[in-house]
């Protein structure tokens, strides 16, 4: 009897510190002309759980290819927007709720960009510019800020380009996200 009341304590004290434990995601985007890779790091607590390293360049060798992912990728995407149409969609007042439960602590992104004739590329830049503040602005409504997020944007105005350099850190709490889905399931339900 002891034993087992020692067991459910233990339990119950390994529960307690799982819902407590913060899970981190973070991610480097580089999409360069020489590399274009993405990595993902998963963080449960401190420990990196899951890492995954997406290198764009092998998977796409010529334009032929390109093509079929484009293809397969706009398939499968207006396979979940008829499949999202039949489901039912998360009022503005969910979506705030689940975007409470995410901490974003780090969110910088720089793209240099080029057109080669610089009135073309300033248009480009500056509508860029202009929906790197309007991201901004949805970031610090829709989540918790420890740092502000910045988009910059570099306008190449000599020779045409296309750079991206994203870096990121998001966190959430294990035991408030199970919370907020099950508020939501229960919501669905109704």
């Amino acid at each position: 009897m002891k034993w087992i009341l020692i067991g459910l304590i233990v339990l119950t004290i390994i529960v307690i510190g799982l819902l407590f434990m913060k899970i981190s995601l973070r991610f480097h985007l580089k999409i360069l002309p020489e590399d274009k890779r993405l990595t993902l790091v998963a963080y449960f607590g401190f420990l990196p759980v899951f890492r995954r390293q997406i290198d764009f360049s092998r998977i796409v060798e010529n334009e032929e290819e390109w093509a079929k992912v484009e293809k397969k990728a706009e398939e499968i995407w207006k396979d979940k927007v008829s499949e999202g149409k039949a489901k039912r969609s998360l009022s503005f007042s969910q979506v705030m709720e689940l975007g409470s439960v995410i901490t974003v602590h780090k969110m910088d992104s720089i793209m240099r960009v080029g057109t080669g004739m610089a009135s073309t590329t300033g248009s480009l830049a500056g509508g860029l510019m202009a929906l790197g503040a309007l991201l901004e602005q949805l970031l610090d409504q829709l989540f918790i800020i420890k740092k502000p997020a910045k988009f910059r944007v570099e306008p190449s105005f000599q020779m045409p380009c296309f750079h991206v350099l994203a870096d990121g850190i998001f966190s959430f709490r294990l035991g408030k996200a199970i919370y907020v889905w099950l508020r939501y399931v229960n919501r669905k339900a109704e």
